[in-house]
């Protein structure tokens, strides 16, 4: 039997999905037997061909939408044989000896749920990979600068083994039997806090959420949501309104509400102020991008209202409603 199923989605994106796949691609296989699947979400890009011819040892799976982060974990899932599943980003560089220690640590501690690693970039610099569940005190740098952050009480570098509310879908480990009983990835979210909604569930089982401080992957942020500026702007506007989906699955009542209230009021009032900035430097793209967030926004809440539906128009589950 496999004992790991390394599953990559990709778009695009392909000097660091090369890099991915090079570093997987020489593992020796000694100590553990893998696949790895790599999920295409329709980059429409004769370059994955290349890829593949180039990689006979790998699997491609090609999908037939671009139906989003969770869509394409859940395909390769569906075609993983290991026992163990690990989703990793195609913009991670990972070695075969800190893979080993991972799935160690999840054999070895089989109250461990989901688990995940420090990561940091080809620079040394370490990324925020976990955090505490959003609430109302947390959803803003601002509320988080006034009422506290708890990251510092969830990841600390003193012991090994941290427990945090969630890890970033850039590394996750899970038994497969796990993954299936949970039901994957939620396909209401298109593209981020797909990961933040699994490890909710899972901790709705009592299943610990695990980042392990002494195993270390490369991980350099913005593969595929930084191509251009169209999908700049589309994938920063997913981080506003995958929010709005958690909130309305995992809140209720009152604070649902308030919750609600607050990021609409929030995304058009500051929102609206940088998008006008934008209008004024449309030549500088990073800052008119801010202005086409702001158009995709408008748009979402909109629809929003008239659907009455906080889920994402470009996920899966969106086209079957």
């Amino acid at each position: 039997m496999t004992d790991l199923s390394i599953i990559i989605v990709c778009y695009k994106g392909w000097d660091r999905l090369n890099k991915c796949l090079n570093a997987l691609n020489s593992f020796t296989g000694e100590n553990l037997k893998t696949e790895v699947i790599v999920v295409d979400n329709k980059s429409d890009d004769d370059t994955i061909f290349k890829i593949e011819e180039r990689l006979p040892k790998i699997r491609f799976i090609y999908n037939e939408i671009n139906g989003g982060f969770a869509n394409g974990c859940n395909l390769g899932a569906r075609n993983a044989s290991g026992e163990f599943i690990l989703f990793l980003n195609p913009d991670t560089v990972a070695t075969e000896y800190e893979i080993e220690k991972l799935l160690k640590s999840a054999k070895q501690n089989p109250d461990f749920g989901i688990v995940s690693c420090r990561q940091v970039n080809e620079k040394g610099k370490e990324s925020i990979t976990c955090g505490p569940f959003p609430s109302f005190f947390n959803l803003t740098g601002f509320e988080r600068a006034v009422f506290g952050n708890r990251m510092s009480e969830v990841r600390s570098k003193k012991s090994e083994v941290s427990f945090p509310d969630w890890i970033s879908g850039s590394v996750v480990l899970v038994r497969h039997d796990t993954f299936e009983k949970l039901g994957g990835f939620d396909e209401d979210f298109w593209m981020y806090f797909e990961d933040v909604d699994l490890c909710r569930r899972a901790r709705n089982l009592d299943c610990e959420i695990a980042s392990c401080n002494n195993i270390t992957i490369e991980h350099n942020h913005g593969g595929s949501s930084r191509i251009n500026l169209k999908t700049t702007s589309l994938t920063k506007t997913e981080v506003h309104i995958s929010r709005h989906v958690y909130i309305s699955k995992h809140k209720t009542g009152v604070e649902k509400f308030l919750i609600q209230t607050f990021l609409v009021l929030n995304n058009l009032i500051s929102g609206g102020l940088m998008a006008l900035i934008g209008l004024l430097l449309f030549f500088v793209p990073k800052v008119f991008s801010r202005t086409l967030i702001y158009y995709r926004l408008i748009r979402y809440y909109t629809g929003s209202v008239l659907r009455s539906s906080w889920i994402s128009p470009r996920s899966v589950n969106f086209l079957k409603k």
